[in-house]
């Protein structure tokens, strides 16, 4: 009688504890499914937001240059004027604008990654999203 309801017990708890694993799988797959979509999604737009940006920066470029070759009196000088200062420009970024750029880029992405309850445990000084007694 005794071995039969330790065999049940066994039994039971090998039952749970595969329960629990195909469980523990689904949720990391469903977790592993929102952060991708969410960083897709934050690419797309960024992608899309970014390929708007640089057409408008085109146009207003070459109307700028042209305005400027009228009032220079050369008809390539605009050009040459503002190609010199985009030049000036990514030279300014490389050397000092780096870190400010992998910095923002970091933020942006680690919040995309860390839940909210996880940023308050992590404000707390807790790992993890397990409860402390």
């Amino acid at each position: 009688m005794a071995f039969k309801a330790l065999s049940d017990n066994l039994s039971t708890a090998g039952e749970k504890t595969q329960e629990y694993i195909e469980n523990t799988s689904e949720y990391y797959k469903l977790r592993l499914f929102k952060y991708t979509m969410k960083f897709a999604t934050s690419l797309v737009i960024s992608l899309i937001i970014g390929s708007l940006s640089l057409l408008v920066l085109a146009f207003v470029s070459i109307g700028f240059s042209l305005w400027l070759s009228r009032i220079i009196g050369y008809p390539s000088a605009g050009f040459f004027v503002v190609g010199g200062f985009y030049l000036v420009t990514i030279a300014l970024i490389s050397i000092f604008g780096r870190k400010a750029i992998i910095k923002a880029m970091l933020t942006k992405f680690s919040a995309l990654l860390v839940e909210e309850g996880d940023r308050s445990n992590m404000a707390k000084g807790k790992r993890g999203c397990h409860k402390t007694n």
